[in-house]
This record gives structure tokens, sequence and C-alpha cells, in this order.
């Protein structure tokens, strides 16, 4: 889901050892060296932004709170962090990473050129790995393309790694944490709606209750036409639609968690249709499950009614670090949820004259079927 992002990060961003301990980290380093080996490379860029940040917040944790970020993993020898604020602000950035050295990446030369210089030059350039360079900004870009010159060459290594990476007990744990919140904004929109606020009053008070349990992020859609559109805040905040439809997710501890809020204070049968195929949909989820027969099951009860566009023809995709991890459920997808994934399920119908509903809620699918970390919600 594309909504609107906060120009600065606030909330909770100090790295939490005990809940995700360093030696989560090993293992995902390795996976960069072993990459490393096989290609020949001395050394990864690992790029992320305030807006798209997954992949650099996988392998350091680390979560820009605004502009950029550069993960600099040589080979051999630790690795360190380019962040794009002052010198005076590192010491409170070396709280949100494992990695030690941290530095500012307004001195490129002592930063970015010293790290390259380190990594040993002969007559070959320098192989390197690139990930989140397809986010990474103009002028950024040039500053990495003027300080490497012809020293080195540059390698896209996305395709490379896995599109799909399990989540471990830990991550699942902090993945609950998420829900919770999440969960705790639904409620306050769905309590401030019922106690007569409009639409975007209502989705504000369920933003304060998340940024009041220290979310990293909020992000939100709000429905002014019945449900049949979503869009981004429009400042009319007496506008009372009924059924208020809207979403919200948050962010915590680095993972997300989204919830379709449908409100009525009068009987609906698209909202009833959309609730009958989100439980079938989690009675259907599990391991090995195949994408499209989910998505049959979920469609089902709404009979007639198209599935809500605001869905892009899906039902559900993987969520995580980011909000879409891959893995959408669509009518044609024959990849299977695998053990280890968490994924977000909504269904959703609209009618031309009763506008339309949107529910939702998340699991994490087991090897023996499908825990509900998020259950659908009224």
């Amino acid at each position: 889901m594309r909504t609107v992002h906060p120009a600065i990060m606030i909330g909770n961003y100090v790295w939490d050892e005990d809940r995700l301990p360093r030696d989560e980290f090993a293992p995902r380093l390795a996976e960069l060296h072993r990459l490393m080996d096989a290609q020949g490379w001395r050394g990864m860029l690992i790029h992320g932004d305030a807006r798209s940040h997954a992949t650099l917040a996988y392998y350091t944790n680390f979560v820009p709170r605004l502009r950029w970020a550069l993960a600099l993993v040589p080979r051999h020898g630790e690795p360190r962090l380019l962040i794009s604020m002052s010198s005076r602000d590192m010491p409170a950035m070396k709280l949100m990473t494992w990695i030690a050295d941290v530095r500012t990446g307004w001195d490129w030369s002592g930063g970015f050129d010293s790290w390259l210089a380190s990594l040993g030059q002969d007559d070959a350039a320098v192989a390197l790995g690139t990930l989140g360079f397809d986010q990474i900004s103009g002028t950024l870009n040039f500053a990495v393309e003027r300080s490497a010159g012809n020293r080195v060459q540059l390698h896209d290594a996305s395709p490379l790694l896995p599109d799909e990476r399990p989540l471990r007990p830990r991550e699942v744990s902090l993945m609950r944490d998420a829900c919770a919140v999440v969960s705790r904004a639904d409620a306050a929109v769905r309590a401030a709606w019922q106690d007569g606020k409009g639409a975007e009053a209502a989705l504000l008070a369920g933003e304060r209750a998340a940024r009041l349990l220290a979310a990293q992020d909020v992000r939100t859609l709000v429905s002014l036409d019945g449900g049949r559109t979503l869009v981004p805040f429009q400042g009319k905040f007496a506008a009372r639609t009924d059924p208020l439809v809207a979403y919200i997710a948050v962010k915590a501890s680095g993972f997300w968690a989204e919830s379709f809020i449908t409100v009525t204070a009068r009987p609906s049968d698209v909202l009833r249709r959309a609730q009958a195929g989100l439980a079938a949909a989690l009675v259907a989820a599990g391991p090995d499950v195949e994408g499209r027969a989910l998505y049959a099951q979920a469609v089902a009860p709404l009979g007639q009614l198209p599935l809500h566009p605001v869905l892009s023809a899906a039902v559900g995709r993987r969520v995580g670090l980011s909000l879409d991890e891959g893995g959408a459920l669509t009518a044609d997808s024959a990849q299977v949820m695998a053990a280890g994934s968490v994924y977000a399920l909504h269904v959703g119908a609209i009618d031309a004259a009763a506008g339309g509903a949107l529910v939702s809620a998340m699991v994490a699918i087991t090897p023996r079927g499908a825990e509900v970390l998020l259950p659908m919600q009224g």
C-alpha cells in the first residue's frame, strides 16, 4: 500500500539488543560474505533512506530517520555506516545499530574514500556489490560514482539474494508487538468515529494512539466517499461518512503491521461479504498453500461484487521490515505460503450504490498452520 510518509521519523529507534541480539545479524552478514566470495567482490554497498530501508535494516538494524544512510561492508574487516546527519548526531545514531563504526556521510572523503582505500588497489578495478541502489537519489549516486571513478565496478546484488527470507522467532515476536500497536490504533479510530468525529478526525485519533506507543512510523489513508476510494489527508476534518473506511499501518521495532477499517451504523451486505471472505482466507491460510487457492477461497463469498480496486487484485502479501515483502496472493499466483512468513490478508468489495468495505487480518505461517497475529476487527 503506497501512502504519504513522514518527512522526519519519530518514535523509539534504539536497538533493543535483548529482543534482537547481535547473533541475529551474524547469519545475515555471513550471507553477504558467501555472495562476495562467489562473485569475487571485495565489499558491498547497502543503501536505504527514510522512505525505503528494509534491506539496510535487515543487515544493520539501522533505519534512517531522514535522508539516507549507506552501509559499507568489506569482505574482510568490520563494516562502516555513513549517515546523512551531522557529526553531533552520531552518538544517538550509534544506539540504533550493531555496527560500531558510524560516521557522518557529510565528510565524504573521510568516510567513503578512506574505506575504499582500505580494500586495497591493484591494476584492476575493485568489484563491489550493491543493494538498494534502485532507490538511491541522483545526488548520492553521483557522489559514489565521482568518488569511485575508474577504481570501482558496481554490480547489482539484488537478483542474487533470496526473494523471501523466513522470519526467525525473535522477529515474529517483534511482529506481534507491531500488531498490538496497530490494534490499539484501530480501536481508537473506531471509538472516535462512534463518538461522532469525522472520518479524518477519527483517523488522527488512531495515529495519536500509535504515536503514544512510540510507533516509529504511521501511514494512513481514509475514504471520503463511502469507501469507494481511499486518499491521504485532505484537511476535511468535519467530513463524516457512513461507512467509515480507512487504512492504518504502523512500524514498531522496525517491523510493520497494517489494518483496514470499516465501521458502519447500519447493516451492510458489502461489509458482510468482505468479512466472510476474510474468514475464509484465514481458514485456508497455511504452509504450502498456493496463493491462487487462497485467493479463490477469499473472493468466493463476494459473489458478483468485484474485489475492491485499492487491493490491486490481491488478497494479501508478505509483510515484515517493509509493507510489501512480495508474495502477493493473486488469482494466478502459484507461489506457496512458506513457514516463517508473515502475511497481511485483506478482503474488500465495492458496490456502485452502497459503497465499499475493506477488512484485514495478519497471520504468521507455521509448519502446522497459521497463527493469527492480528485478528479481523469488528
